[in-house]
């Protein structure tokens, strides 16, 4: 079991902006630099061999405990993405092997609980990504290969870590009727954006080099949802299959 305990950079509430807007931007708590160091150890995606995209994955159950969040590491299971919202081959409806976290993110989980507004009587499933994505001169830095796209979750994140020498990355929240872009934004180390995967598609454009060979930017994607709604376990890992039989 771990706890979050969470320093802010400004602990201004958001969840009025939330509810109104569909979204918001928030600042993340600022970690050490052997957390932040832990990016050069992500091991690479499998599933991406075209794209030099290094990622791991932790998957907890969240709840509020009389004064901090709680959050307990789940089973290792395979990741899984309905196929009806992800349409990219090598990811909609398979089944990805992920590596643990080898690090622990309840500050940040915790400093998004805090800020969505959901109850703390509640029960929480939380999938933590870790990812990598690295440009170069072999690699184009694609950081959203299944394009605008939604989740699949109640409430998805995205929270800059690091970008370095890198140009792009712009986060764009998208209405799916009218396909017009809501918000635009390149996010800065350290903030965030929490977006209702149910009333919108996001997206990132790619990223290059500022100057010389090679750039990155290190983020953390975080979706959130209510235990009775989890993307976790057998039933979930059905769904994706099922999703494709009309």
């Amino acid at each position: 079991m771990i706890t979050a305990t969470v320093q802010l950079q400004q602990d201004t509430p958001a969840d009025n902006e939330f509810l109104t807007n569909g979204f918001c931007i928030i600042d993340m708590p600022v970690m050490s630099e052997i957390f932040q160091a832990s990016f050069a150890n992500l091991p690479r995606d499998s599933h991406s061999p075209s794209r030099l995209r290094q990622i791991r994955l932790s998957q907890y159950m969240g709840f509020w405990d009389e004064s901090e969040w709680l959050f307990a590491l789940l089973p290792q299971r395979k990741y899984v993405q309905p196929a009806r919202y992800i349409k990219l081959a090598e990811a909609g409806g398979v089944p990805r092997h992920r590596e643990l976290l080898e690090v622990d993110p309840s500050p940040l989980i915790g400093r998004v609980l805090d800020t969505l507004p959901v109850s703390k009587k509640d029960l929480f499933q939380i999938n933590v990504n870790q990812i990598r994505v690295v440009a170069n001169e072999l690699f184009r830095g694609v950081t959203v290969p299944e394009g605008p796209h939604r989740d699949g979750h109640e409430y998805s994140v995205i929270a800059v870590a690091r970008r370095t020498n890198v140009k792009g990355g712009e986060t764009q929240v998208i209405d799916p009727t009218s396909n017009e872009v809501v918000h635009r934004q390149t996010l800065k180390e350290n903030q965030a954006i929490i977006i209702d995967d149910e009333r919108y598609i996001h997206y990132a454009t790619n990223i290059e080099p500022v100057e010389g060979e090679a750039g990155f930017r290190d983020i953390w994607v975080i979706e959130v949802n209510h235990w009775e709604n989890r993307a976790y376990g057998r039933v979930h890992e059905k769904l994706p299959m099922a999703s494709e039989v009309k």
